[in-house]
């Protein structure tokens, strides 16, 4: 029987390295996908969700970037 993947979560911490919140959500994805195990191939219907963490104060900021590979079911 296939081993059935499993959801994935890679993380990125906000600093001078992270230029805009983009590169944070790239350095992030790239965390997860490394994290995965797939082989390598097209995977179709992934479900990805980005977050962040953030710390509230005047102003607030992100501190920590995320990103959620799902597979389909």
């Amino acid at each position: 029987m296939a081993k059935k993947k499993k959801a994935v979560t890679g993380t990125a911490q906000a600093g001078p390295s992270i230029k805009g919140h983009w590169d944070g959500w790239n350095a992030a994805l790239d965390d997860a996908l490394g994290k995965t195990g797939w082989k390598a191939a097209d995977h179709d219907a992934v479900q990805v969700e980005f977050y962040a963490n953030v710390k509230v104060v005047n102003p607030g900021s992100i501190v920590e970037y995320g990103v959620k590979l799902i597979p389909p079911k």
